[in-house]
């Protein structure tokens, strides 16, 4: 590609065009300015200038004139773009510039002021300035095209030296003053040259434009004639070809119509057959065009008893014939044979007849066509109503399930009472396989000689009656001798004849078994085998019978569980179930007769004392069966502790008849519980008052709650080694509206029978949490605050989000807070429970175990607890001044706690003898009288106010 051609625009034609012209003449200057060069450095060699300085100037001038010649080169070249053309024209125009100006810096150099006025040197300093002029003569000739260069070196080259020589000497100054005549004659006639050239450049590239234009014209005009020509002859040579084709469609045509008409008669007489054998055999035909859409029937309406057949979509037409739990099967059977993995479409549906009934179909198709894309585009198939064959089925099915899968016996002998089938539950009941059974008779396979008299009574019967029914006894193949109840019946045919037996026999021993256990069931208990309730209730009314005859006394112990009920909750029935049977046996190891025991309730049992005449006997009795009931029971790695509450109402004593006799023990036993458990009344007539005082004290603590009576005292703790208090026990009392305030032994063993001692206990958590952080803020101190959790809220399994609740509503922090627990409940559920204990700990708060000393638990368990403190219980320190016993109990407990790392407090310290006593045993803290009563929450912040000050 030449330069032209890359400079379409017409800028682009315009300045290639004077970069040409350019090109083509500053290759004089190239050579002109060289040769000045030297001939000034000729001229000057004996002047006062070193002659190395002149070599060096005149090599300076021809190197840039070298410079510009390879430029020249450059632009030379065939293929250029227009960025590089600008960019080597700035570059000509830079060396036109710096070798103008070498020359005018040399005319001033040469011709210092000094010596301007020499007579020596004025040939030659005319010479030099003819040789400059004659340069830029040179260059206004060459680089017209570009004024800017030409003007530029000429200013360059002439403009010092009229300087110099106007400012060196008045005498020059008319020569300076010609030399600026000439610099402004020279620009006029830059610019003239300039226009001249620019107007001739322009007609050029004007007529070269057009010449191009004239020359594309020509080349398109001649192209188009080419393919005119081309196109004539390719439609001439089409109208040939499509006059031979239509030549021979005609013939084809013919051709095709004599063998369509002769396929059409064909097919016509196949059609007529095809339907008649499609009616005959009771066979839709439908064909399918999966395109379009469009469906073809053939003897689709008769075959559903409808008029006109559809000829709509199929999957549309099956979606409203075909029942809807059906349709599924279709699509998905139609599915996989589009797909391929079907060798046909095969199902079977049902379908709503014109009866309205559901007729079962047998649906069977085959896709025929396929799109270029493998799509279905056409199938084939057949539809045929299969309802009475299926039914037919059905019913021989049902009827063989029912024969091998009845629950009795059957089997079908014929007229000679010879075996001919009989089902699995034969061989189940009889242990005879129907091999070793079938061609044998009746009488050959019992082998019960006994029943050969029966059996002629029964085929006497089914020869009169048809039937027979009742119950005899078998023998099986074991030998075993078994009850069975038999059904049989003649079978006979349309003319009358005899032809089979059918029988069914079902085995009694299971239905003899169970009314057994439902004899035993209705009068014994299941899970302890002890008499239940109304065993219980007739033995009791004997007894009293017997006694009153005999004017004798008979006692009744109602025992009740404790602690069974939340047991069986946390553990579940299974646990309780093997825990009553354990609890039972523990009865019979008693030494108690097996009728005198019953269990009339979930964990109730009860005891019939015939004969009794000793209360101190009695009185042993009901301790060793509370002792039983305290020992710990163990089975699948729990350690489960019970009690026992017992209640005895003696007759005639205190009641005359059965239920007066039943309630009295019960109310007994319901005082033993509230009295703490493990324990036994006798019944006595204020006990029935204090049961009434006993449920109004219930129904008032009921409402209690809501009415916001609690109320909560604080006892502190101080510690001995700072000899000040640094914690309180939060202790709840009842404010109650008639009786006053009421301690917590008025109520809290009501509460915990009832269950409401959750409810109070999160009353008190949140209230005393509350109050230490208010002692928190006011910088009494970190004073922590002990708070009793009972068996109960641990046994609802929600403490950890209560706890966490609570901390979080009130903002206490955790390391603030202590639980005081004790050994039962923890025992309780020993693993679960110190697990949650952990818990506990993890979030900063404290645990004590309270009235350390008194539980059932053994020392081995404490190392197990995660506990911080140990409370020596009250009933040590009372008489710790006192009794060696308690003191040595004492110590031991201190020194013991201190080896596990655990602090102890010592509760009901009320001497100074007791805190003397306390302080040399290294106890760490006390609780009592002596410190402080329970007070309520101003008068403990008194008392924390003035310890305050006192350390201030």
């Amino acid at each position: 590609m030449s330069t032209d051609s890359r400079h379409s625009s017409p800028a682009g034609e315009r300045f290639g065009s004077s970069a040409r012209l350019l090109v083509q003449a500053l290759p004089a200057l190239n050579i002109a300015e060289p040769i000045a060069a030297w001939l000034l450095v000729w001229l000057y060699r004996g002047a006062a200038t070193p002659l190395w300085q002149l070599l060096a100037w005149a090599a300076l001038v021809s190197a840039v004139a070298c410079l510009r010649a390879l430029a020249i080169r450059r632009l030379r070249q065939p293929e250029i773009s227009i960025a590089r053309l600008r960019g080597l024209h700035r570059y000509l125009m830079w060396a036109l510039a710096i070798n103008g100006a070498l020359f005018g810096a040399a005319l001033v150099w040469l011709n210092p002021a000094s010596a301007i006025l020499l007579p020596d040197y004025a040939a030659t300093q005319t010479l030099a300035a003819t040789l400059v002029l004659g340069l830029t003569v040179i260059v206004i000739a060459c680089a017209a095209v570009y004024p800017t260069g030409a003007l530029t070196y000429t200013l360059a080259a002439l403009l010092p030296l009229a300087l110099h020589l106007w400012f060196a000497s008045p005498a020059f100054q008319g020569a300076a003053l010609a030399l600026g005549l000439y610099l402004v004659c020279t620009m006029l006639a830059i610019q003239r040259l300039y226009q001249s050239i620019g107007g001739t450049l322009g007609l050029a590239l004007r007529n070269r434009a057009l010449y191009r234009r004239l020359a594309a014209t020509r080349a398109e005009a001649q192209s188009l004639g080419k393919k005119l020509a081309q196109e004539i002859e390719e439609r001439r040579q089409a109208r040939e070809r499509l006059q031979q084709s239509r030549e021979q469609l005609e013939s084809t045509v013919r051709e095709r119509t004599r063998e369509l008409e002769q396929m059409n008669a064909q097919l016509i007489a196949t059609s007529q057959r095809l339907q008649l054998a499609l009616e005959a055999s009771n066979i839709c035909l439908w064909d399918w065009d999966l395109v379009s859409g469009e469906t073809f029937n053939s003897n689709f309406a008769r075959l559903l008893g409808f008029d006109g057949e559809p000829t709509g979509n199929l999957v549309d037409d099956l979606r409203t014939q075909v029942h809807p739990d059906d349709f599924l099967l279709i699509r998905k059977a139609m599915v996989a044979h589009f797909k391929g993995l079907t060798n046909q479409y095969q199902v079977v549906y049902r379908m709503r007849h014109a009866d309205g009934r559901w007729h079962w179909i047998e649906d069977e198709g085959r896709v025929v066509a396929r799109t270029p894309q493998g799509r279905a585009a056409r199938m084939i198939g057949t539809r045929r109503d299969i309802t009475e064959d299926r039914e037919a089925r059905e019913q021989f099915r049902l009827a063989a399930t029912v024969f091998e899968n009845a629950s009795e016996g059957i089997f079908i002998f014929d007229p000679a009472f010879r075996f001919l089938t009989v089902n699995d539950c034969f061989t189940r009941i009889t242990g005879y396989l129907d091999k070793e059974v079938l061609g044998h008779s009746v009488m050959e396979i019992g082998n019960m000689p006994e029943n050969e008299k029966l059996y002629h009574d029964i085929h006497a019967a089914l020869q009169v009656e048809g039937f027979w029914e009742g119950e005899l006894m078998e023998r099986r193949k074991s030998g075993e001798r078994y009850p069975e109840w038999l059904q049989i019946s003649a079978v006979y045919d349309e003319s009358g004849r005899l032809t089979h037996y059918v029988g069914m026999f079902s085995d009694l021993t299971a239905r003899k078994e169970a009314e057994e256990r439902v004899q035993f069931l209705s009068n014994f208990d299941r899970l302890t085998g002890f008499a239940n309730r109304n065993q219980f209730r007739e033995r009791l009314q004997r007894s009293l019978t017997l006694a009153r005859l005999n004017r004798k006394k008979v006692a009744l112990v109602f025992l009740d569980l404790d602690r069974f009920r939340p047991i069986n909750d946390s553990l579940g029935h299974e646990v309780g179930d093997r825990l009553l049977k354990l609890a039972a046996e523990r009865l019979r190891g008693c030494g108690f007769k097996e009728e005198q025991l019953a269990r009339v309730g979930g964990d109730e049992f009860t005891l019939i004392i015939e004969h009794y005449d000793d209360p101190a006997s009695l009185e042993q009795a009901c301790a060793k069966l509370i002792n039983a009931m305290r020992r710990p029971f163990h089975f699948d790695q729990h350690e489960l502790l019970l009690g026992a509450s017992v209640g005895i109402s003696v007759f005639p004593d205190t009641a005359q008849d059965i239920q007066t006799l039943i309630n009295q023990a019960d109310l007994a036993m319901h005082q033993a519980k509230r009295a703490g458990g493990n324990n036994f009344q006798f019944y006595s007539s204020d006990m029935r008052v204090a049961s009434v005082e006993q449920l109004a004290l219930e129904t008032s603590l009921r409402k209690a709650i809501f009415k916001n009576e609690f109320v909560v005292h604080y006892q502190p703790k101080m510690d001995l080694a700072r000899n000040r208090i640094t914690s309180a026990e939060a202790l709840v009392r009842w404010q109650h509206p008639t009786m006053g305030l009421l301690p917590p032994k008025d109520f809290i063993p009501l509460a915990e029978e009832t269950g409401l001692i959750s409810a109070i206990g999160e009353l008190v958590l949140e209230r005393s949490c509350r109050q230490a952080m208010q002692w928190h803020e006011r910088g009494l101190g970190d004073i922590c605050i002990s708070v009793n959790l009972s068996a109960h809220q641990f046994r609802k399994g929600n403490v950890l989000e209560i706890i966490d609740r609570v901390l979080r509503t009130t903002g206490l922090p955790a390391q603030l807070l202590e639980l005081e627990l004790t050994e039962s409940l923890i025992m309780e559920d020993l693993d679960k429970n110190i697990a949650l204990l952990r818990e506990l700990r993890a979030r900063g708060i404290s645990l004590s175990l309270d009235d350390f000393g008194t539980g059932y638990s053994s020392l081995s368990y404490l190392k197990r607890f995660p506990i911080d403190t140990l409370k020596i219980d009250r009933s040590f320190i009372t008489e710790l001044d006192q009794n060696q016993d308690d003191a040595a109990i004492t110590r031991a407990i201190i020194d013991m706690a201190h080896s596990l790392n655990l602090r102890v407090v010592a509760e009901g310290v009320e001497t100074e003898s007791h805190l003397e006593i306390l302080r040399d045993m290294g106890c760490d803290s006390i609780q009592g009288f002596l410190v402080s009563r329970p007070v309520p929450a101003p008068e403990l912040l008194a008392l924390l106010e003035t310890q305050r000050q006192a350390r201030a």
